[in-house]
């Protein structure tokens, strides 16, 4: 037997198998926080004048040139590395972006590192507060625990809203969700009288459905210098609250008026409700108050301001998925959004494995239309409204969507 031709024989078959594999292997793309979208994206490690990419678009668009080149048979993997991601802009993904049930488009978290993707921003400069105005609006005591941030510095100006759900901006320090300045700072007030202008009865039930009402006792008449105070209220049911803007407040005759549009369920004597969104009230550990005409952000943190980040949250979502498929996302932490985190509409088979999802103003993964999508594994807290909403299928012909809901 000619052992040498053997031998050749056995290497060439080894060569092609291992190209094979090669060729049968997803593309590896890698995004950093020390990165540049102007290098290859194809090292996990920065090396000379080549490593990762720096943004998510990058890693996308590459896979978009890859595609039409006909170079991704096989898909692809985005490693992130670890690091915290506070993104410009919600990443968007659409039906050109799509994998395939042979081949799927993967973005994931680097071996076991921690990638956290942001929706807010930092806030890295607090002083303490010196203007006289200001201080003289605190209590003794906040007066030397109040600390304030310029956001327009921090290259902030969108400050969005005091009560819509989707577009309120909220503060966290340490990981966790700060309080509005609030009075009272637990529990509630009630409505003492209202005045019968638009009177009508429900199930027995007497309510005006204008929104005029006095109180009992006198803390409404520390508010007259704040510009925008709002009441959060459970105006006629127990189960129906609401936001809703001061327009007066008369401190002589105990007697506050709404902004229209009134509550749909009108207002009754008794009812509960909380006043926010005022600085006199900031005055105790873990309240702020943002003032939006002057950008300036007042805070008494709970703990030393250096002892945790503080993070205004900016955007309303960090993922949308657009009539995409095969698409996964797997052990990624997202955060701060003011509204709904992750949204996929349309498209089949996008799977959200492995994530953390926290600190949102809305829903942390939301799901309309298309085809079996999944939520597998996830660790969700803190959200506005929800933690997942799936909807899809055709009532009409009884077509189920096969979404999945798992943990």
């Amino acid at each position: 037997m000619n052992w040498e031709l053997l031998l050749q024989i056995l290497a060439l078959c080894l060569a092609a198998a291992c190209a094979a594999a090669i060729e049968s292997t997803p593309v590896d793309l890698y995004i950093s926080p020390d990165g540049d979208d102007t290098w290859s994206g194809r090292l996990p490690d920065p090396i000379a004048d080549d490593g990762p990419f720096a943004s998510l678009e990058r890693a996308r668009d590459e896979i978009r040139t890859l595609r039409k080149s006909g170079r991704l048979p096989h898909g692809a993997v985005v490693h992130l590395r670890g690091g915290r991601y506070e993104l410009d802009r919600p990443f968007a993904l659409t039906a050109e972006d799509s994998g395939s049930s042979e081949a799927p488009v993967t973005y994931r978290a680097y071996q076991d590192e921690k990638v956290i993707l942001s929706g807010g921003r930092t806030i890295p400069d607090f002083h303490p507060v010196k203007d006289p105005a200001i201080l003289d609006r605190l209590s003794e005591e906040a007066r030397k625990n109040v600390l304030q941030a310029d956001l327009k510095t921090a290259g902030i100006d969108d400050f969005g809203t005091v009560a819509a759900p989707s577009n309120r901006l909220e503060l966290f320090f340490a990981g966790n969700p700060m309080t509005l300045s609030r009075w009272p700072d637990e529990g509630f007030a009630t409505v003492d009288s209202v005045f019968a202008e638009e009177p009508f009865k429900v199930h027995g039930i007497d309510g005006d459905r204008v929104g005029k009402f006095t109180y009992a006792g006198d803390r409404p008449s520390r508010w007259s210098r704040e510009p925008d105070v709002w009441l959060h209220g459970y105006w006629f049911w127990d189960w129906a609250d609401q936001p809703q803007q001061v327009k007066s407040i008369d401190s002589e005759e105990r007697t506050i008026e709404l902004e229209k549009p009134y509550h749909n369920y009108g207002y009754r004597p008794g009812q509960r409700f909380y006043a926010l969104n005022l600085l006199c009230e900031l005055d105790r550990p873990g309240e702020w108050y943002l003032d939006r005409r002057t950008g300036l952000l007042y805070f008494w943190p709970p703990e030393r301001i250096d002892t945790g980040r503080a993070v205004v949250s900016i955007l309303s979502s960090l993922i949308t998925v657009e009539n995409a498929s095969s698409t996964d996302f797997q052990h990624l932490h997202l955060e701060a959004t003011r509204g709904t985190t992750i949204t996929v509409n349309n498209g089949t088979d996008v799977r959200i494995s492995g994530c953390t999802i926290s600190n949102v103003g809305s829903w942390a993964v939301r799901v309309d239309g298309g085809g079996r999508h999944s939520v597998v594994g996830c660790d969700i807290y803190q959200t506005g409204e929800g933690g997942i909403s799936l909807s899809g299928g055709d009532r009409i012909t009884l077509t189920p969507a096969d979404h999945l809901a798992e943990n």
